[in-house]
């Protein structure tokens, strides 16, 4: 068997689009004609799929792992875990990741898996401890590979190119156009696919000033301007003033959800869940946010503190006015910071919204003890909320099921009854811990 005649309707239909974008067009063209690929192409713009579809041709049914992707984050391997689990195809998947037991992944290679993501340090440890035969490997994707350079990913990436004997074809994937691509990766011949420079949504430059002292008012007088229902992400330099960041948030009162490489694995993608589904409308983050992770697109990027270099204000940037969207980035000043280098002209002031609090979101998020190893799933948790006459499909938002616990998002104001109902009852007859998460 072999996956030479796919059906890409099908494929799409169950990712929920109907068309492939040109993008993914020329990339699946491309692979078609050429063995190595560099594709250059935005955050947002459907890079992950371009590149899944053109794996899969490529893919026979000999045991072993065919396809390695490596991706610089977590989030970013669990986001193409998740792609391809959607895709729905008849392939196993395996993620590979610090940040959670060794044990859990060795057992998932019991039965190799066709395609494996993971992050060079993981991919580099089973490597070393002999966890899967590197020889079956013939397709290799280096996914925002400009990222995996910046955050010191080199070394192992070259000692895992090096452990790969059989590779027939290479996809080297970035947002940035200006990288110099190391020898080891023997990208001889490569085929270059642009769409760096692909229509964009308008994106607004607004800035506020404030006295020296006065920053964090300053952000909360901005997320108190939003309209219900929109959404920010506000960019720090380092994960102390996320954290300074948080305090004056909570004490404040206000909702939020803070991401940064300091917070355990599990806490990560909680704050990104929350954020995803609504419970937070604030995602306070360091520069790890600005590419590699699934977030939806945002109405607003707030710079509280502006990076030094260019390249680092786009990406964050790149997060809003996708796709010919409308989108704001706003510039949080004291009157001591000056305007920086890349900046020609001074962005006009953000109109702010003085007197009004601070919009609350409409959802809470569950925790539920229990995961796809213990065979739970969608409908299962659906199914088991509705079961309470108070509770409506309109009362459910976002599921997130994950290998050992879920997220479910609630509203706001059936939260409180339904954390009474769910005490000592169980899901598919199992006592379960079911609370809400913080």
């Amino acid at each position: 068997m072999t996956f030479s005649k796919i059906n890409h309707e099908e494929i799409l239909n169950n990712l929920g689009f109907e068309l492939m974008n040109e993008m993914q067009k020329a990339t699946l063209e491309a692979s078609a004609n050429h063995e190595n690929l560099i594709l250059l192409a935005p955050t947002g713009s459907g890079k992950t799929l371009a590149y899944l579809l053109s794996l899969l041709p490529k893919i026979n049914d000999k045991p072993g792992v065919q396809v390695l992707i490596l991706a610089p984050t977590r989030e970013l391997v669990l986001q193409i875990e998740s792609v391809l689990k959607l895709m729905k195809l008849p392939l196993k998947v395996n993620a590979s990741y610090g940040g959670h037991p060794f044990s859990v992944e060795r057992k998932n290679f019991s039965e190799p898996p066709a395609i494996l993501a993971g992050t060079p340090g993981r991919i580099q440890d089973h490597l070393q401890r002999n966890t899967f035969d590197p020889n079956t490997i013939s397709q290799v994707v280096f996914d925002e590979f400009d990222k995996s350079l910046e955050f010191g990913f080199s070394t192992q990436m070259e000692y895992i190119v090096g452990q790969l004997t059989n590779v027939k074809s290479q996809i080297l994937v970035s947002a940035t156009q200006n990288i110099e691509i190391p020898g080891y990766l023997k990208l001889q011949k490569p085929h270059t696919i642009d769409f760096s420079e692909e229509e964009k949504g308008e994106l607004r430059l607004r800035q506020i000033v404030v006295p020296k002292d006065e920053k964090p008012e300053g952000l909360l007088r901005v997320l108190s301007s939003m309209k219900k229902g929109e959404n920010a992400i506000v960019f720090v330099n380092h994960r102390e003033a996320c954290d300074r960041i948080s305090e004056y948030l909570t004490i404040c009162k206000a909702a939020y959800s803070i991401f940064h490489g300091g917070l355990k694995q599990e806490q990560r993608e909680l704050e990104l869940t929350k954020f995803r589904n609504g419970s937070s409308s604030v995602l306070i983050s360091t520069d790890i946010a600005a590419r590699g992770i699934d977030i939806p697109d945002l109405d607003y990027v707030i710079h509280y503190q502006l990076p030094p270099q260019e390249n680092v204000f786009l990406h964050r940037n790149g997060r809003t006015a996708r796709m010919k969207a409308l989108g704001t980035s706003i510039l949080i000043r004291t009157t001591l910071d000056p305007l920086p280098s890349y900046l020609k002209d001074e962005p006009e002031i953000f109109e702010l919204k003085e007197g009004q609090p601070m919009a609350q979101p409409d959802w809470v998020t569950f925790y539920i003890g229990k995961g796809k190893k213990d065979k739970v799933n969608k409908i299962d948790l659906v199914g088991f909320f509705l079961q309470f006459d108070f509770m409506s499909k309109e009362d459910l938002g976002l599921i997130e099921i994950k290998d050992f616990s879920a997220y479910v998002a609630i509203r706001g104001n059936k939260s409180k009854a339904l954390l009474n109902a769910v005490q000592n009852t169980k899901i598919k007859n199992k006592t379960t811990r079911i609370e809400l998460a913080r």
